[in-house]
């Protein structure tokens, strides 16, 4: 590339950033509705100086590996190369967790999953004795729980929610464990 190509490119990128200091500032300036310019040029010249370094591209000397290349021997070199002296390398794990503890983790997961259902039927399920279904049907005038739906009901709904929404996420969890299974067998047998 030649000179004049890289003195214009610079030059558009320092136009890009400027125009978006100016419009940032401006934006602001509006919003907050600053009558006192005094702190402008400094946060002017902060921007810009952020924007400039976001556009620098810093060349890395080392090329990257090829998977191939990253064997246990090499990954123990470097984590013990990587190390403080004073530091114990037998302190770390670098072999990772058997696939049999995986699958006995999963089955827990697993288990725990269902326990969080029939716990969210158990506080708001319409068709079952559910906690909230008791006391709404017993909210009548004349009983002991009169009022006690108003009180509960947002807070059973918001439970159940958060219970619900942790039961998804060991479910994603379960669901994407096979795939992963597969993925760390194929790492170990391609080294």
């Amino acid at each position: 590339m030649s000179n004049y190509k890289k003195v214009k490119k610079k030059n558009m990128k320092n136009t890009k950033a400027r125009s978006e200091v100016k419009r940032i500032l401006s934006s602001n300036i509006a919003r907050l509705d600053l009558k006192e310019n005094s702190d402008v040029p400094f946060v002017k010249n902060f921007l810009y100086s952020l924007f400039k370094e976001q556009e620098e591209v810093v060349p890395d000397e080392k090329t990257p590996k090829a998977p191939d290349q990253f064997t246990p021997e090499q990954n123990q070199q470097d984590l013990e190369g990587s190390l403080d002296p004073n530091t114990d390398p037998s302190q770390f794990d670098v072999e990772g967790v058997s696939p049999d503890l995986t699958v006995q983790n999963i089955e827990k997961v697993l288990e725990w999953s269902k326990k969080l259902d029939e716990f969210a039927m158990f506080l708001n399920s319409p068709q079952e004795d559910s906690l909230h279904k008791t006391l709404a049907d017993n909210d009548r005038a004349g009983s002991l729980l009169r009022g006690v739906t108003r009180k509960a009901s947002d807070s059973i709904t918001r439970i159940t929610g958060e219970i619900e929404k942790l039961k998804a996420v060991l479910d994603t969890y379960i669901n994407t464990a096979p795939k992963k299974l597969r993925d760390t067998e194929q790492l170990k047998m391609g080294s």
